[in-house]
């Protein structure tokens, strides 16, 4: 099967964690692989506790790897072996994911300006930093300049690059959802979050497949719902923000369904390898039409 590269974002609690479960279970049953999950979130991977008990998921987390470290050797493939050295997994991988795209940048970033805090000049300009004095104690500070967005934006573009060169069927990463202006077409976008909001409408594009989650609050005698979109959306709660999407859907396959509730990444590519499908034997009827 063609590699799929994936990016799922959304809001805290939209679901992500879970859609990145269901896909690894989906991957276990079809192709008998296991998937390997990066996390450098604080939040935790409570969700995916079952998953792992079961040997469908291992998680690889930083620990006290310095975030640098750490996502040079995730986005190589790397894991622990007993010793805590980096090594090559055993055995073929059916998914390489990353919890995910937000926590990665925001760790990159309070790592510069503790590197500014003691003294380390980065970007070349001048160093953000000051001293508080307080109880007879003193703490410096370190902020961020300009350099260090740059440096930031790139190191992580460059990351999701090197990780879809991984050996494995299915790329997946996750991010947080951000709502910004869309610089190249105009307006307001829900996209990716990634420190500086430069590239929020940008990111989609380095992914195969791009979905935004939601999740509407429960309300009295009604659960909480999960929804996952497919191509762009409009959020009216936004303020008709586009929610940015993308399924590489062909012209000649019928149009895929706006959007999938309860939300479930599995049947999102399932109808979208079926469109495909569709096209390809349309596109194969039309050449056949054409050589009578």
């Amino acid at each position: 099967m063609n590699k799929k590269t994936i990016l799922i974002y959304g809001r805290t609690r939209s679901g992500k964690s879970s859609q990145l479960g269901e896909l690894a279970e989906h991957v276990y049953k079809t192709l008998g692989l296991k998937t390997i999950v990066y996390t450098i979130d604080k939040g935790g991977y409570d969700v995916l506790i079952p998953y792992i008990t079961l040997g469908v998921i291992q998680v690889v987390e930083q620990l006290a790897t310095s975030p640098w470290i750490f996502m040079d050797k995730a986005v190589k493939g790397l894991v622990r072996d007993s010793n805590g050295k980096w090594a090559t997994p055993s055995g073929n991988i059916g998914m390489f994911a990353y919890e995910g795209l937000t926590p990665f940048a925001d760790a990159l970033m309070t790592d510069m300006a503790k590197k500014a805090a003691a003294g380390t000049n980065i970007g070349g300009g001048g160093n953000v930093s000051f001293k508080d004095t307080s109880e007879g104690e003193t703490l410096t500070i370190g902020g961020h300049n300009m350099a260090m967005y740059g440096i930031c934006q790139s190191r992580m573009t460059d990351a999701v690059w090197e990780s879809q060169k991984l050996n494995a069927p299915y790329i997946l990463w996750t991010a947080s959802a951000s709502k910004d202006d869309d610089l190249n077409a105009g307006g307001k976008v829900i996209g990716p979050a990634m420190v500086g909001k430069a590239l929020t409408a940008e990111i989609p594009r380095w992914f195969n497949l791009t979905f935004r989650l939601d999740a509407l609050p429960a309300q009295t005698g009604k659960p909480e719902r999960h929804i996952l979109y497919l191509g762009n959306n409009v959020d009216i709660s936004a303020g008709n923000a586009v929610g940015l999407g993308n399924t590489r859907a062909c012209m000649d396959a019928a149009p895929l369904p706006a959007s999938i509730e309860p939300a479930s990444v599995v049947q999102a590519l399932q109808l979208i390898e079926k469109s495909q499908s569709e096209a390809l034997e349309k596109i194969k009827s039309r050449l056949s039409n054409a050589q009578k």
